[in-house]
């Protein structure tokens, strides 16, 4: 019975790291021209997350966070 505990004990544990340090795909919602530079904005699961790229390239469709 110990030994179920202790592997039950050890896979919660696992998937708990696993969660915590799982990456969250963010979708593109809209850009902004800020002098040579362009923002891009994101959706990640309800908070908006902005990046800054060159004002030539696209902004990428989903990126990881």
């Amino acid at each position: 019975m110990k030994h179920i505990v202790a592997v039950l004990a050890f896979t919660v544990a696992f998937l708990l790291v696993e969660l915590v340090t799982a990456d969250v795909i963010c979708l593109f919602k809209s850009e902004q021209i800020s002098g040579t530079n362009k923002i891009c904005y994101y959706d990640c699961l309800g908070s908006i997350f902005a990046i800054t790229i060159d004002g030539l390239k696209l902004c990428p469709l989903n990126i990881r966070r």
